[in-house]
């Protein structure tokens, strides 16, 4: 009232800060030697926000403005913007003031992260430390987009390193449960309990593991979300999808995972089926289904092993063993059989083509085996007659299933049971 009365100007913070920023740092410092000057001015001033954007711009002192900047947004004293309203440019981490009373503010989030992001992998604790600090709020509180920000950014930088055990936690030799380094830390996160940290960020990223064929980091994510079915699940479409792609080529190895990569799958998978027959806990929620299709798959892949390695007794019994096929040389019982197929995972119905072709020739081998034996007595006679039973029955089903199969499959078929016949 009084400087209005006497007609001196108004003096006032925000004249005051106007000024400074008018002045700018060359006025301060016009050459150049002494860049903290214009810093401490800005800092006594109240214009937070701008002295930690200016010390951004100076290489020699980016490390001590990104402290600089966690101190003052601990204490509230940055102005930050929300998740939602944060800015996508990717020049200066200063956002122009809006109507937050005309201060403008600081894009805390994203100097975090690009600070985070370039510490070394052997620095992966520390930089992910410094992401917790993106829940940092100048109310004390913090929204859901800014958790969610900072969810995130802790997946990326897991996923990008591929270290999950020490930070979500891992499954004991005993089948024990490992508590990981984040748990300490779920309130920063915005999760309230380990199971909603399962269900998010755990599962996040083995949805993303998943989808990118990362095998053994969604075995160890699904198992530590005890998600234990989703496991089977996944393992049992990459038996299918890799005996659909390769299990009919031909090589002269005579394991199928030897020659194209299939032995990591099948031994994941045998080791996470006997993991869990082990554990009454996992065993009793496990889904029928899933375990049957994982445990047929298997014994599909020791056949196939058997048959390429010329051990075909052994083969038809493992085939055998599957009752995926009419081998018991009732002809009548090959309509139950195409029944059946309809229930079927996906998995499998899709290689009916390659397991009915292999099924075929390990009995035409068996059957040519046989004749060229120089004895003819009649066991023998028997054992062709038996041959030629299954032969018919598995020609029969094909029939029935031919819209499931190839168009030549058939043909290949009727080729082989003719000689047999």
């Amino acid at each position: 009232q009084i400087a209005a009365a006497t007609g001196h100007p108004r003096n006032t913070l925000e004249s005051l800060q106007a000024l400074m920023l008018k002045y700018g740092p060359g006025h301060f410092d016009p050459n150049g030697n002494n860049p903290l000057l214009y810093f401490r001015v800005l800092l006594l001033c109240g214009l937070f926000e701008n002295a930690v954007d200016f010390l951004l711009q100076n290489d020699r002192f980016q490390i001590e403005a990104v402290h600089i900047a966690i101190a003052l947004a601990f204490y509230g004293l940055l102005n930050i913007p929300s998740a939602e309203t944060m800015p996508s440019s990717f020049g200066s981490y200063l956002v122009a003031a809006d109507n937050s009373g005309g201060r403008a503010m600081l894009d805390f989030s994203r100097m975090v992260i690009h600070y985070a992001r370039a510490l070394p992998e052997t620095a992966t604790d520390d930089a992910v430390n410094y992401l917790l600090l993106l829940t940092l709020s100048t109310q004390g509180t913090c929204d859901a987009g800014q958790h969610s920000l900072c969810q995130q950014a802790i997946e990326r930088i897991l996923y990008e390193r591929s270290d999950y055990a020490r930070y979500l936690g891992d499954i004991q030799s005993d089948g024990t449960r490992k508590r990981g380094m984040l748990e300490r830390f779920l309130p920063l996160l915005g999760i309230s309990s380990n199971e909603q940290f399962a269900q998010t960020i755990i599962r996040r990223l083995a949805d993303r593991s998943r989808d990118e064929g990362r095998l053994a980091d969604t075995v160890l994510l699904y198992n530590l979300a005890e998600r234990y079915n989703t496991v089977l699940n996944v393992l049992g479409k990459q038996l299918g999808e890799l005996l659909y792609t390769h299990g009919g080529s031909n090589s002269n190895a005579d394991n199928i995972g030897d020659a194209y990569g299939l032995d990591d799958v099948e031994g994941v998978a045998r080791a996470v089926l006997e993991h869990y027959k082990q554990r009454e806990h996992i065993a009793r929620v496990l889904d029928d289904r899933a375990v049957t299709t994982c445990n047929t798959l298997l014994t599909i892949v020791d056949f196939l092993n058997c048959h390429r390695r010329g051990a075909y007794e052994e083969a038809l019994e493992m085939i055998e063993r599957t009752q995926l096929l009419p081998l018991g040389g009732d002809v009548s019982l090959a309509s139950q059989h195409a029944e059946r197929v309809r229930s079927l995972d996906d998995s499998i119905t899709r290689n009916f083509s390659l397991i009915l072709l292999a099924a075929m020739d390990t009995l035409s081998r068996l059957y040519a085996g046989l004749r060229e034996s120089p004895f003819m007595d009649a066991v023998k006679q028997a054992n062709l007659q038996t041959l030629r039973r299954k032969a018919r029955s598995l020609m029969v089903f094909a029939g029935m299933i031919q819209f499931r199969m190839p168009s030549d499959t058939y043909a290949k078929l009727n080729r082989m049971d003719v000689f047999m016949n």
